[in-house]
């Protein structure tokens, strides 16, 4: 098992318990710690991770504070509209929309984690998330034509209905959601496609 080089080069410790092992010599305490310390490190790392798989998905009722995030942007949307409707309160919209595009994955992540609660696996690929993740880049594309923009009436009209289709995406997946709060109800009628 031990080189000649290993036992010159290496760590002496690491080099000697090889050469040991190799004659079959290892003192048995230093097996016994090793196995206890693999098995209590397997056990901690298994009972760390996290397997939305095997959550009680059925139990899960839904509520109006696990959406909250998702719910307030689409409202914000509302004065976001009414300041892409003047161009000049464009400057004022690009900073609110480039604090926004700082993490494009914050809402993405926050429907994920809201619908990792309602299926029992794959809530990444679930049609709701992906309307959220449309809706973020709807949103930080309206930054691009603001910014280069003149403030033509067709680019108003394209702003505001970038914003539009965004609230109508939120409102898409808080129909979908399974909260049944009067101000969610409210959202989706208003904005649901």
């Amino acid at each position: 098992f031990c080189t000649k080089d290993m036992k010159t080069t290496g760590d002496r410790d690491f080099s000697r318990m090889f050469y040991l092992w190799g004659l079959n010599k290892v003192p048995q305490s230093s097996v016994v710690s090793r196995r206890a310390f693999a098995a209590a490190a397997t056990t901690a790392t298994v009972a760390t991770v996290a397997f939305p798989a095997f959550a009680d998905t059925a139990a899960y009722v839904p509520r109006v504070e696990d959406l909250k995030g998702i719910a307030q942007l689409g409202v914000s949307l509302d004065k976001l509209s009414m300041q892409l409707a003047d161009p000049s309160q464009w400057g004022a919209a690009s900073n609110a929309l480039a604090q926004f595009a700082r993490d494009p994955k914050f809402y993405p992540n926050y429907a994920r984690n809201y619908i990792s609660k309602t299926v029992k696996a794959n809530a990444e690929d679930d049609p709701r998330v992906g309307k959220i993740k449309l809706a973020t880049s709807t949103i930080i594309s309206i930054k691009d034509v603001i910014d280069t923009g003149t403030g033509s009436k067709s680019e108003v009209e394209e702003v505001v209905a970038r914003c539009k289709k965004a609230q109508n995406l939120i409102g898409d997946f808080l129909g979908d959601s399974g909260v049944t709060d009067e101000r969610v109800v409210a959202f989706v009628k208003a904005h649901h496609s």
